[in-house]
């Protein structure tokens, strides 16, 4: 007996279970609707000028998520970044400006930088790959590849024109002026604001090549010169010529044939003067 309510339990759900599918199926018949591609993109709004408590600021466009779109970013060391953002992160085209003038270009994907362009102060493009400016042999500035090479005593010490006063034991880093005393750098115009700390060989290195003042006179370099002379008091004398022409093949001085040129003069003359009274 408990046999037979067993098998007919078992025929029953199963009924039950077949019911519920035919119902599912009729019910997505019913309701069958195409997919949809629907815009996920986030609406974007301009927001004035936020300031973070990094002490740096932003003003662009915003999404629910953050900076987002285009918008300018200034950090609290006065760099500016200019261009695209997703999710409070570079994202894009945009470029970093240094203080110094200083361009860096390139494209950023979720904050990291994946191409780069650097550009300095006065235009010139970094290469990565052959970079030849300010070496051997060719060691002239931007402004020189522009405007030429200067004569001795007027040619440009830095690339920046006027070349700035350098304050007495300081040295000319560029991007301030580097005291020996403090070993650190200071802004060109507050030699008491300090803006970095060289490592021991970048000192090494500014104390060999940075201009100081007293500016003292380095004579030759000769690490600057693949063939180079030692100074000379003298000129050496220049060789003999190669091959002579008809004009050059007396040896004498011209002091010395003034004098048999003016004889010849006078015997002419007087030839000429006895030839006269003959014929007279």
């Amino acid at each position: 007996m408990s046999i037979i309510k067993s098998r007919d339990s078992a025929e029953a759900g199963a009924k039950r279970v077949s019911q519920w599918e035919d119902l599912m199926r009729k019910f997505s018949e019913a309701h069958n609707v195409e997919c949809k591609t629907i815009s996920l993109d986030i609406p974007r709004v301009q927001r004035s000028m936020k300031k973070f408590p990094t002490g740096s600021q932003y003003e662009g466009t915003w999404d629910m998520l953050g900076m987002s779109g285009y918008g300018v970013y200034k950090f609290l060391n006065d760099v500016v970044y200019e261009g695209e953002f997703d999710d409070g992160m570079f994202h894009g085209e945009g470029q970093l400006v240094y203080p110094s003038g200083t361009i860096l270009r390139g494209t950023w994907n979720k904050g990291h930088l994946t191409e780069r362009k650097l550009i300095f102060a006065d235009g010139l493009e970094y290469n990565e790959i052959d970079w030849k400016y300010c070496r051997m042999p060719d060691r002239r500035y931007t402004i020189e590849y522009d405007d030429g090479l200067k004569p001795a005593g007027k040619s440009y010490l830095t690339a920046d024109q006027p070349s700035r006063p350098v304050p007495p034991g300081y040295y000319d880093t560029g991007d301030g002026f580097y005291d020996p005393k403090t070993k650190v750098v200071y802004k060109v115009e507050d030699l008491n604001a300090i803006i970095r700390s060289p490592s021991v060989r970048e000192q090494k290195w500014i104390i060999e090549n940075c201009r100081t003042s007293p500016d003292l006179p380095l004579g030759p370099r000769k690490d600057l010169y693949e063939e180079w002379l030692e100074p000379q008091v003298s000129l050496p004398k220049p060789p003999p010529p190669a091959s002579t022409s008809r004009a050059t093949q007396s040896t004498q001085p011209a002091n010395e044939l003034e004098p048999e040129i003016e004889v010849t003069f006078k015997n002419l003359e007087k030839d000429e003067s006895e030839s006269s009274c003959s014929s007279d």
